[in-house]
């Protein structure tokens, strides 16, 4: 008896969408509102067929046999079924929105320390405007539907049951001609169903896209202006918006189709229903109170199976935004082999034979690299762009890790060492300065929280920072804005430092740190670059050569292989690569200068 009934659960599991069984999966903790929520719904679908029963009641007793106490008992009896009906509804609403922001609230926390969490190579498929997405409309449409669906999918469905057991009741032969529609209507639903789900997995794609247009012309809104580019990203988001509202158009034509479709076959059903009453009422059949209970029962059928209906797009969509949003959460987190605690770091590095592929590309980004640190050293990474420095570097902290050979920091392979105990030697300051919305304080204390104010104000000093920050009405306490839009590109650069001073690692990597910077703020930046250095292992990916005078070595790269090493003056000497950038860079300055003493001409001019 057992094994049938065990094989029809496992074929109807079989059959639904697994995204949704996993999502029910959040709702074990909140089972005792959930069984609430249904007795509620219960109760406010049975309240309908009291309607009906009511109704044909009052019609042989009040109307036919003209029973005084009908008077008093049927508007007692219509507002205690209102007020059922009525209070039933609201506790089913708030108990089933209340479980579903507590399941919102534990789903975007898990997205977000699945984020934190993700390696490199995920990162780089995933836009911002899909993320945003998944945390703004997909989580909510996931569980807002959850809780609608959910409620009219019990409420309206206990519904139909009570009103179809008063059909059949009250006339047998008459509830075999109405449920003649249902076979029609669920072959519509399944109709409708396949349409919105091919619907709303484009409209997924098409909200990331809007979310992703809006953010890259918002932070660039100044090249806009000065590029006069109105027109062209007008042009750009109008052609991604018309899109969005052509597949909400065509969404709004499946769901709305639903309802008239499913009104249309059920009033064919009444019609003929109707028909066939009045030709028993005629021979003395039913009585017209019956008659009453039936039609009423009937007609208050139309909106749970007009609901019902439309429920099945509510489902798919969440079906369709929940296996986004699983697909993100079973992203594989970076992997962390690691079983060393590095406790103390010297710095030393060897480099034996590291070579690194992107994914999806034909060509390393680094090839055969060779190279041996001392601790203390600083070790400069000169070449054109694309010529692999910031691939190595980022392979020390292992955002990245070699596709082939080595990295050994004091004799360990860095794979061997946890992530975190790596990561806790390592400071980073690179030419992306990211600063969050909070104030200067937290800024700097970011990865060493348990500085006290007197650190914070000497990695300030040490960074030349600290004469600024006294100068502002709230000191520490001063907001930065997002990204650190209150604060000028000298100033951001120098908090960033501060926050490299104060985490006070063996290990320093400078990632084209100046490169953004204007001469004059660089000049007044490399002071506190040069303190920085002192007593760290530093690797420097320099764009401006003026950086670099005081690396122990310079590596010259092109196409991600090391052309030549050497110091300052041997490269020099040996007349490669390097002398031809230094070169390059040095004409560069002339013009520069050149156009800058011209400009300066001309505005003296103007003045006079």
């Amino acid at each position: 008896m057992l094994d049938p009934c065990m094989s029809l659960i496992t074929r109807l599991k079989s059959k639904l969408n697994p995204s949704l069984l996993r999502l029910v999966t959040y709702l074990k903790p909140h089972r005792g509102k959930i069984a609430m929520s249904i007795v509620f719904m219960i109760g406010a679908g049975a309240a309908s067929s009291l309607i009906a029963m009511l109704l044909g009641k009052l019609t042989d007793v009040g109307f036919y046999d003209q029973e005084a106490w009908i008077v008093v008992a049927a508007p007692i009896a219509l507002i205690f079924i209102s007020v059922l009906h009525g209070g039933s509804m609201f506790m089913s609403n708030y108990l089933l929105g209340k479980t579903s922001q507590a399941v919102l609230v534990k789903l975007r926390g898990e997205i977000f320390h699945k984020i934190l969490r993700w390696p490199a190579a995920t990162y780089q498929k995933n836009s911002t405007g899909n993320i945003t997405s998944k945390f703004i409309f997909e989580a909510n449409v996931a569980l807002s539907n959850a809780s609608k669906s959910c409620i009219i999918l019990v409420r309206d469905s206990v519904q139909v049951v009570a009103l179809t057991c008063v059909l059949v009741w009250n006339n047998w032969m008459l509830a075999i001609v109405s449920l003649i529609i249902v076979p029609m209507i669920f072959k519509l639903l399944r109709y409708i169903s396949k349409r919105m789900k091919t619907i709303m997995e484009t409209c997924q794609a098409s909200f990331a896209s809007v979310l992703e247009r809006v953010k890259e012309v918002y932070e660039g809104h100044r090249l806009v202006k000065l590029s006069d580019t109105y027109a062209l990203e007008m042009d750009r988001f109008k052609r991604i918006n018309d899109g969005v509202s052509k597949m909400m158009i065509d969404m709004t034509k499946v769901t709305s189709m639903g309802t008239p479709l499913t009104q249309l076959i059920f009033m064919s059903g009444v019609a003929l229903v109707l028909a066939f009453a009045m030709f028993q009422i005629s021979q003395g059949v039913i009585t017209m109170g019956d008659f009453v209970t039936f039609l009423a029962a009937l007609l208050l059928l139309m909106p749970p199976l007009r609901n019902l209906a439309g429920v099945n797009s509510g489902f798919v969509m969440m079906a369709v935004a929940a296996e986004s949003i699983f697909a993100m959460l079973d992203e594989a987190d970076e992997t962390d082999e690691g079983k060393v605690d590095l406790t103390t770091c010297k710095g030393d590095f060897v480099f034996e034979h590291v070579s690194m592929r992107y994914p999806n590309t034909k060509r390393d980004a680094v090839h055969e690299f060779n190279l041996e640190v001392k601790a203390g050293d600083c070790i400069a990474l000169v070449g054109l762009s694309g010529s692999g420095k910031s691939t190595l570097v980022h392979m020390i902290p292992r955002f990245w890790n070699p596709t082939k050979g080595r990295i050994l920091l004091d004799g360990i392979d860095i794979r061997d060492l946890r992530l975190e105990s790596l990561r806790r030697h390592i400071a980073i300051v690179s030419q992306d300065v990211m600063l969050f919305d909070d104030t200067i304080r937290n800024n700097v204390l970011y990865g060493s929280p348990d500085a006290t104010e007197a650190e914070v104000w000497k990695a300030l000093e040490d960074a030349s920072l600290a004469d600024f920050v006294r100068t502002l009405p709230e000191g520490l306490d001063t907001l930065v804005g997002e990204g650190g839009s209150r604060l000028s590109g000298g100033q951001k650069q120098r908090l960033s430092i501060a926050r490299a001073f104060l985490r006070n690692t063996p290990i320093l990597i400078l990632d084209e740190a100046t490169s953004a910077l204007d001469s004059e703020n660089e000049m007044k930046i490399k002071g506190a670059l040069v303190s920085l250095m002192k007593g760290r292992t530093t690797f420097m990916v320099a764009h401006r050569f003026s950086t670099i005078e005081h690396a122990t070595k310079i590596v010259a790269m092109a196409d991600g292989v090391v052309k030549e090493m050497g110091t300052h003056a041997e490269l020099l000497e040996q007349n490669g690569l390097f002398a031809e950038l230094l070169r390059l860079q040095s004409l560069e300055k002339r013009e520069d200068k050149t156009e800058n003493n011209n400009k300066g001409k001309t505005d003296g001019g103007e003045l006079a």
